[in-house]
């Protein structure tokens, strides 16, 4: 075994003897051994540079801990030194590890017991042949002569004789004579243990090299499944299968929408191989998240630190497959028309889209803004945007309730409807066409509602609106063109300016009658010397003596009862002087909207055929209107004779009416 660690190699800078080592900085000796101070260890490079001075000076740890020292020298990363920093400070602990007992002389006697260690495969493994050491001693051995009279061997001298003695291996002593062949990292330090104890020839592989950990490359993760055209049916809420929409035929998103993360490069970890030689891993790659953000998109750092691309704006996705790079547009460019083979039905969160291929028969395509350059004979539902159709709409239906539809080319037994907002087309037939504003170039048989109606030429048409200007109306098929004016419900405007005067009539006798009992009140002696003193002494145009402040209390308690009943009155007078204002104001109001909605009810017919009609009739606030009437239903109202009272014009040649002057 090795000797008792008695002797420190430790020294100090004034008294430096050979074989000496000095302390650095981040160890520090404690009475129970040496620590290091972890918070003055800047890198493993310090702790390297002082481990080769021991060794290099001929001594050794005693008592090592060899696990810490390894991880010192070789394991010990920056960040894991801030950890380690930052569980003492949580602690309360001081920042330091016990590394060994002492540091003491390693004799080359001693180190003689060490065999050279073998390294394997350029520093992947080492071996070493461990047997059992002898030391050669010295002893004095007494030398006796021949036996004297007495009987005894009188005692000559001493002889100085060799002998052999076993000797024994020690672990630390181990560490320090490999550490001196070139052994520096991954020793197995059970195996060593166990081996130095069974104390027999045998070769055994103490260490084994570290291999690097690799890194990985930064990349992205996708956090949408927008980001993937899926033809496959869409799945509905009770996990049905729609067949008539497909889950992501044109990826969109909204804005807001995260499309995809940067997983941030990982970089790798050093191994060592048994030399102490560093095996660095591959380098990694990384990318900058800006440059896949294209048009529509932004870059954003979340809660928890990742780098996101989201969606700036609602639109679809489009990828550039050379750069990676991911834009949002709001219009969408499809070129494979709209069926149950190649999208289904179309639902779209983006504000355009232009479509050049047919829609076909029964398939719906809702949006915002709309172009359509083909055909249309499937309906199209517009959130109060644009609808575009170019060339036909047949059999099929455009729908923006407070946007417009335009149609182009023609419109064929088809429905157009824009409730709030404006249709344009340049010819309809058999067709329902429900608008606030609507302007057609030519229309034949057709049912048409608005507020608004301006027709270039009407065949055989039924059209209801408050304005309507025709330049030419003519039969078609013996079915004549009918105009309905509707008129406002002047009724229950003239109801509601009849119940306006007739309260503001009851408010004005009532305030008579405050007003006579408010003077009556202020005609009394104590009233009247109140009423002329309180604003002046109020103002502090009057100074009362002490006496005139006695008598002014005296009068306040016996007009108080007055006084209650005065404001009382008073306050009636003001609720009723409001009354008769908001009366008189109500009044004018419904009288200014009875005229401006006379006014708006007008019509001119430029010129129409003898069987041309144009009735008038009261939309009153308790029938069903027009538009919301079923379709035949709606076809029977709007070609109604009416009354002789209803009908303002029949035949033919040119017709102007102005609104009704009342």
């Amino acid at each position: 075994m090795a000797t008792d660690d008695a002797t420190s190699a430790v020294g100090n800078l004034a008294e430096l003897d050979a074989g000496q080592v000095l302390l650095p900085s981040f160890i520090v000796r404690r009475g129970d051994g040496l620590y290091v101070d972890v918070s003055a260890m800047d890198s493993p490079e310090l702790f390297r540079s002082f481990v080769e001075r021991v060794f290099a000076a001929s001594a050794r740890f005693s008592g090592l801990d060899h696990n810490l020292f390894v991880k010192l020298l070789f394991d010990y990363t920056p960040a894991d030194i801030a950890g380690l920093l930052d569980h003492f400070e949580t602690a309360g602990l001081k920042p330091e590890l016990r590394l060994a007992r002492e540091i003491v002389p390693f004799p080359a006697e001693r180190q003689a017991h060490y065999r050279g260690v073998k390294l394997l495969d350029r520093g992947q493994a080492a071996e070493y042949l461990f047997e059992q050491v002898s030391v050669d001693v010295e002893m004095e051995v007494p030398r006796y002569g021949d036996v004297d009279e007495n009987g005894d061997y009188p005692l000559l001298g001493h002889d100085t004789q060799i002998v052999s003695e076993r000797a024994y291996l020690d672990f630390d002593e181990f560490v320090a004579a490999a550490w001196g062949k070139g052994l520096r990292y991954g020793i197995d330090a059970v195996a060593v243990r166990a081996a130095i104890a069974r104390d027999k020839a045998e070769r055994l592989t103490i260490a084994q090299q570290k291999p690097p950990q690799q890194g990985s490359d930064a990349s992205i993760a996708e956090q949408t499944d927008a980001l993937h055209r899926d033809d496959s049916p869409q799945i509905r809420p009770d996990g049905r299968m729609d067949l008539r929409h497909f889950r992501n035929r044109f990826p969109q998103v909204v804005a807001g929408t995260r499309l995809f993360k940067k997983i941030p490069r990982t970089l790798g970890v050093s191994g060592w191989n048994v030399s102490g030689a560093e095996l660095p891993p591959a380098a990694v790659k990384d990318f900058d998240l800006a440059t896949l953000a294209g048009p529509g998109t932004s870059v954003e750092r979340s809660a928890d630190g990742w780098e996101l691309v989201v969606a700036a704006m609602d639109g679809f996705l489009n990828i550039d497959t050379q750069s990676g790079q991911v834009s949002i547009t709001d219009k969408i460019i499809n070129k494979e028309g709209v069926s149950i083979r190649t999208t289904g039905d179309l639902a779209l969160a983006g504000d355009e889209y232009e479509e050049y291929g047919e829609v076909q028969e029964k398939r719906v395509v809702e949006g915002r803004n709309m172009t359509f350059f083909a055909p249309v004979f499937g309906s199209i539902v517009s959130d109060d945007g644009r609808i575009v159709i170019k060339q036909t709409l047949s059999g099929g239906a455009a729908r923006s309730p407070a946007g417009s539809v335009v149609v182009e080319g023609s419109a064929s037994r088809a429905t157009l409807e824009a409730r709030r907002g404006q249709i344009e087309a340049a010819q309809v037939e058999g067709s329902l066409l429900i608008g606030g504003v609507i302007r057609i170039g030519h229309a034949v048989n057709c049912d048409i509602v608005g507020d608004e109606v301006t027709i270039e030429t009407a065949e055989g048409c039924a059209i209801a609106a408050k304005a309507v200007t025709i330049g030419s109306a003519r039969p078609r098929k013996d079915e004549g063109t009918t105009v309905t004016l509707l008129l406002p419900d002047l009724a229950g405007y003239d109801k509601a300016i009849d119940e306006a005067a007739a309260e503001r009539e009851a408010a004005d006798v009532a305030l008579v009658t405050a007003r006579e009992a408010l003077a009556a009140l202020a005609a009394h002696a104590d009233m009247k010397t109140y009423l002329m003193l309180q604003p002046k002494i109020k103002a502090g145009g009057i100074a009362l003596t002490g006496a005139q402040a006695a008598n002014w209390k005296l009068l306040l308690a016996r007009l108080a009862p007055t006084l209650r009943e005065y404001a009382q009155s008073h306050g009636e007078v003001q609720r009723l002087q409001a009354v008769c204002a908001e009366c008189t104001e109500r009044s004018e109001t419904l009288a200014r909207e009875r005229g401006e909605a006379l006014a708006a009810v007008r019509c001119a017919i430029e010129d129409a055929a003898n069987d041309t009609q144009v009735r008038t009739r009261h939309v009153r606030p308790d029938e069903a209107p027009l538009a919301g009437l079923p379709l035949k239903e709606l076809h029977i109202k709007l070609r109604e004779a009416g009354t002789a009272e209803d009908r303002i014009f029949s035949g033919g040649g040119g017709f102007s009416w102005p609104p009704l002057q009342e």
